[in-house]
């Protein structure tokens, strides 16, 4: 796969998403909180004494997340085939031979009017051009950048 392939239809870089197979901060997470509350001994007494939590079930969860073989990691970005199959700019843009939203002479339509961050980021990727906007958004990723949240991401000792 080329790295210009995890270019959403939507425009963002799905090489910063925390469900990226190639992004582990969320499954290091996950680990490390496991492995802390494990080694205080919630399971131990928790269960019994706090009735409104499920620990059982929160640490399922974490380790769900904590797991590269589920269905939660993307491996093929949405071009690929991952991604939501339902989704309305992704439908759009395979109707209209587009690679990016961003391309099309429409831009900004109705779907995505009340997006902002999409149109800010259609701004940079415009201003920068594709290959320089993929470069930085790479440079991004690998410092450990989650485009849902907009922060920075390391795990240090994990």
């Amino acid at each position: 796969m080329k790295l210009s392939d995890l270019i959403g239809y939507c425009g963002v870089y799905c090489g910063t998403c925390a469900r990226w197979c190639e992004n582990s901060a969320l499954r290091k997470l996950a680990a490390a909180l496991a492995e802390l509350v494990d080694s205080h001994g919630f399971h131990r007494w928790m269960p019994d004494v706090v009735k409104e939590f499920n620990y059982t079930e929160f640490r399922k969860a974490l380790d769900f997340f904590s797991q590269k073989d589920t269905w939660l990691v993307c491996r093929k970005g949405c071009k690929g085939g991952d991604g939501r199959l339902d989704c309305q700019i992704r439908k759009c843009c395979k109707n209209h031979g587009l690679d990016v939203c961003f391309d099309c002479s429409e831009f900004p339509c109705d779907r995505v009017k009340g997006n902002t961050a999409m149109i800010e980021g259609a701004k940079d990727y415009r201003k920068l051009g594709k290959e320089e906007w993929l470069r930085q958004q790479i440079k991004k990723a690998k410092k450990g950048y989650e485009h849902h949240t907009k922060k920075y991401y390391q795990v240090l000792g994990a």
